[in-house]
């Protein structure tokens, strides 16, 4: 088997815990509207979606975010709501230190114009260690439901399938990068990476 030179790892449920109900409650806050209705208004109706999927410029989401509502999101009070919404994982961000030492590492994740633009903002932890080799669904206007995301991030990084492990703690993700002909690691907490790790010939360890 061809040794693994790059690793990338999902953000939310892997490098940080997201509360999506904090999420909610924290936008309600903000927009005097009820998080169910927000959830409705923005996120089951698929318009969250369509800008994960690229449809819209962080300028337009953000306008958009506020007329679907009724009333005006501010850009600092949508990433105060969604930096509030997670926790980073130190025993994680320190994991991926340790690896890029080892091998080249890069993050994907679904998500939106907006957070890509204040990604340093959000999560300026993750944004010190991955700089630009963090990738967000929306500039590759596509998401990681399906497989050719991952061949286009491949592109960007100059990689091969074959010698790329992907992380992700949701099993869609990871049958999509399978079928891309990537390695993958269903993330459920650091020990159980630590064992994958070790297998594919990547100590864990720092040294």
């Amino acid at each position: 088997m061809p040794a693994i030179n790059l690793i990338i790892f999902d953000m939310d449920g892997v490098l940080c815990h997201y509360d999506f109900k904090k999420r909610l409650a924290l936008l309600a806050d903000i927009t005097v509207r009820e998080a169910g209705e927000i959830d409705e208004i923005i996120f089951k109706s698929g318009f969250d979606d369509e800008g994960d999927q690229g449809h819209y410029s962080a300028e337009d989401y953000l306008r958009l975010f506020g007329e679907h509502l009724g009333v005006p999101v501010f850009r600092d009070d949508w990433l105060r709501a969604r930096r509030q919404s997670i926790e980073p994982d130190p025993v994680m961000l320190s994991l991926v230190k340790v690896m890029a030492r080892r091998v080249s590492v890069a993050m994907l994740t679904n998500n939106g114009p907006l957070l890509q633009e204040g990604f340093g903002e959000v999560f300026p932890e993750a944004a010190a260690i991955f700089g630009d080799r963090a990738f967000f669904s929306s500039q590759l206007k596509s998401t990681k439901e399906v497989p050719e995301i991952f061949h286009r991030v491949l592109d960007a990084l100059e990689g091969r399938p074959e010698t790329t492990l992907f992380i992700d703690d949701s099993e869609t993700y990871i049958a999509a990068a399978l079928a891309a002909g990537m390695h993958t690691h269903h993330f459920k907490g650091t020990d159980g990476l630590k064992v994958t790790l070790r297998e594919l010939g990547l100590s864990p360890d720092d040294s």
